[in-house]
């Protein structure tokens, strides 16, 4: 996986760690969206017990990232990570 200075600098900012998006490319659900990009988010079925799992990691289950979308199968070796954020919705 490629962190761009984009996603370094916002990851520092908002206090996620690489544990996060080693747990989102595991467990989230991945969103398509315009211009070759997607949005990985944990699954509304399994926030809970992520959270219950990991209890060392705060706000991890509104954690998203940003990421190419180059094929229809997404790993971690072949994306590039955009962005990182928390949902607040």
């Amino acid at each position: 996986m490629k962190l761009s200075k984009h996603a370094r600098i916002r990851q520092q900012q908002r206090g996620i760690k690489d544990e996060t998006i080693d747990l989102l490319f595991k467990y989230g659900k991945f969103k398509r969206q315009k211009g070759g990009t997607g949005v990985l988010v944990f699954p509304r079925k399994v926030k809970s017990s992520i959270e219950k799992k990991h209890l060392k990691i705060k706000n991890l289950k509104n954690a998203y990232a940003v990421i190419t979308a180059k094929g229809k199968r997404i790993t971690k070796k072949d994306a590039d990570l955009i962005t990182v954020g928390h949902r607040y919705k």
